[in-house]
């Protein structure tokens, strides 16, 4: 992680976080996405019966409850204006970094659970599966666009 002290923001970053900021709240709408389709899915028995696919909600609500117990994303999600340093390095908290990991192990566990032949006949999974490849993927944006701006936003170490 940067050192904060070294870091300057100037206001032509302020395109780059309102991008963020953008993706966070398509983020939003894709968790919320997920929970319509599994609150379906768990209709179906074969589905809803299906460890794996336990398993794959146990992961996704342990990731989204990272990524809503994240001090930065909550703050952020409040504000359209992101200027202090060192709500961006909240951005990039452990919770949030948590919440990654539980998203690509639950994502691992729906691989597994659309695997059997009867979880996989439902065209819920197919919705779900899409789903969570976006929520992924925005993710995976918004950790590396944080990076990025924290990385960029590092003053040039000056030699003697």
């Amino acid at each position: 992680m940067v050192e904060l002290q070294h870091i300057h923001l100037t206001p032509y970053r302020t395109s780059e976080l309102h991008n963020i900021l953008a993706l966070m709240q398509l983020q939003s709408t894709y968790i919320n996405r997920v929970y319509r389709i599994i609150y379906n899915l768990c209709t179906d028995f074969n589905v809803a019966s299906n460890i794996e696919f336990q398993e794959f909600t146990m992961h996704f609500n342990l990731f989204v409850r990272y990524q809503a117990g994240g001090e930065g994303y909550s703050q952020a999600l409040d504000s359209m204006q992101v200027y202090c340093h060192a709500l961006l390095e909240k951005l990039l908290d452990t919770q949030v970094m948590a919440a990654a990991e539980q998203l690509e192990l639950a994502v691992g566990h729906l691989e597994l659970a659309a695997r059997e032949v009867k979880v996989r006949a439902n065209p819920q999974i197919l919705l779900l599966n899409q789903a969570i490849c976006l929520l992924e993927e925005t993710e995976l944006k918004i950790i590396e666009a944080l990076e990025s701006i924290l990385q960029n936003a590092k003053a040039p170490d000056l030699q003697n």
